[in-house]
């Protein structure tokens, strides 16, 4: 039987509230199902549909969420680890590696966010990194920090903003110096950013375009299941308020021409061209 697109939501919060509330127990796909009132296949297909992830992407999500959470009250890791309910060192460090994609912890504007930010030089340009408590929430390219100072507050108008540079935002910087200077990622970057179920299924397929190499947009849009959504793929790598960190710049159109860049053509050229070198 089809679910509706209501009793597909229903199904999927009934899941995520269960999950979310002991991410430590050893989830199956069949025990999901059935807090959830569907079946396996209607589970994962109202996931797929909803968040654009799969059920064990969340559980992996969950856990990784709760053992950055212990880690910060143990002092120890090893009881962090489990605590989480990884069952063992070697598991958790592979679910870190995933894109720290959850959904954002501010409303719309930045509603009740605090939101810290780190500039620094790089060879495209001044670059802005911003940072809520859970990650990395925005990056800009600028020519001079007080036009990237403005980009931040007109994104998040109703946040909270840092009077000064957080040099506690090293570490994003130094993610985004990475992609910038076309070295590779760091591998773990907690992010924190809003963004509609299709969105978040694009922003996450471009994580997965391999450094140096570019993909379509008709090839993203075959990638996350939706082969005619191509102006809507291009749509959401433009409003993407993570380029360079979530790689963007890897699109380009059919014919190999670069297409659009939120920071123009000729930054988007200089991104591949190093990579690709």
């Amino acid at each position: 039987m089809t679910l509706t697109a209501e009793t597909k939501e229903t199904v999927v919060r009934r899941a995520c509230d269960a999950v979310a509330t002991h991410p430590d127990k050893p989830w199956s796909n069949a025990r999901l199902a059935t807090i959830a009132g569907a079946s396996p296949v209607q589970l994962q297909r109202a996931f797929r549909s909803v968040l654009g992830i799969s059920p064990r992407d969340f559980i992996t999500a969950s856990k990784r969420r709760k053992f950055l959470d212990a880690l910060k009250a143990r002092p120890s890791v090893t009881e962090a680890i489990y605590e989480a309910g990884y069952g063992s060192p070697s598991r958790v460090y592979d679910a870190i590696r995933l894109p720290g994609m959850t959904p954002a912890t501010y409303g719309r504007g930045g509603k009740g966010a605090t939101i810290h930010w780190l500039t620094a030089s790089s060879p495209l340009g001044r670059i802005l990194v911003a940072s809520t408590d859970r990650g990395l929430c925005f990056v800009q390219i600028g020519e001079n920090d007080v036009a990237l100072a403005k980009a931040l507050r007109d994104e998040f108008p109703l946040a909270s903003v840092d009077e000064k540079a957080s040099r506690a935002l090293a570490p994003l910087m130094a993610a985004a110096q990475a992609i910038a200077e076309a070295r590779p990622l760091p591998a773990d970057v907690p992010v924190d950013i809003q963004g509609t179920a299709f969105q978040w299924r694009v922003w996450r397929a471009l994580t997965r375009i391999p450094r140096g190499q570019t993909r379509s947009y008709s090839n993203v849009a075959a990638a996350i299941g939706r082969p005619s959504a191509v102006r809507a793929v291009a749509r959401a790598c433009a409003t993407n308020p993570l380029a360079l960190v979530v790689p963007c710049h890897r699109v380009v159109r059919t014919d190999g021409q670069p297409g659009g860049y939120r920071w123009g053509v000729g930054i988007k050229k200089t991104l591949l061209e190093k990579e690709r070198r």
